[in-house]
């Protein structure tokens, strides 16, 4: 049952990017260049304030949709325990459980590495992504810039004879994440969801006719194929 539930997981996160992540980011773009364009004395000001904003806004969207994914696979995990370790008190490790036991958990209890999925690597970019955005800098802001230093703008040299800027930590006040960015994150969410249906459906013991049909068409069509979990 905790696959059946997870059938629309892949449709809340797209519908969250296109519905609520894109129009606010385009409403506050679509500011920033009427600023740009205004002959008000104060829009340079105001302008500089407002893509300060959506830089944050842009922070926390990465971070609600982190949430949103971390809480679906928490959800998911204790949903298959309870159908597949009735009696363990499974759910309560998994309540507590970090991103790398929520690995190892869903390998124990699905019998594939949640690693092997071509989601994962984005995924865990959005993991370190999420844990920066809610405790600031650290372990996982520093792992984030050393796979990713292409989330911090690049600072120009200073004049000749300005002397020479000294390197700047990874913080992440200075992080910029992209549209781009959140949009791959929603792919990869998805993608994951549709790679665990495929293999849940693969999975069912005696598939109807209509179910066998649309897995002939999942395998010709399917870039990745996994096994299904024994």
């Amino acid at each position: 049952m905790a696959d059946v539930q997870a059938y629309r997981h892949d449709y809340t996160v797209q519908a969250y990017f296109k519905g609520v992540v894109a129009p606010a980011a385009a409403t506050l773009e679509a500011k920033i260049e009427e600023l740009g364009l205004s002959d008000w004395g104060p829009a340079p000001f105001a302008k500089a304030d407002l893509k300060n904003m959506l830089r944050e806004t842009m922070l926390a969207f990465g971070l609600s949709i982190q949430s949103i994914w971390e809480r679906q696979l928490r959800t998911y995990l204790i949903g298959c325990a309870s159908e597949l370790r009735p009696g363990e008190p499974v759910a309560a490790k998994l309540e507590k459980a970090d991103w790398p036991e929520l690995c190892k958990w869903f390998c124990k209890l699905r019998g594939i590495d949640l690693e092997v999925f071509p989601s994962f690597p984005m995924l865990d970019t959005l993991q370190l992504l999420g844990n920066a955005c809610r405790h600031g800098d650290g372990k996982s802001a520093n792992e984030l810039a050393l796979r990713h230093p292409e989330l911090w703008p690049v600072i120009p040299p200073l004049p000749e004879g300005f002397g020479v800027s000294p390197p700047l930590p990874p913080s992440v006040s200075r992080m910029e994440v992209s549209m781009d960015w959140l949009r791959d994150f929603a792919k990869a969410i998805a993608a994951f969801w549709s790679d665990a249906e495929y293999i849940y459906n693969e999975s069912i013991e005696r598939k109807d006719p209509h179910l066998e049909a649309k897995l002939i068409r999942d395998r010709a069509e399917r870039s990745w194929l996994p096994q299904a979990p024994d």
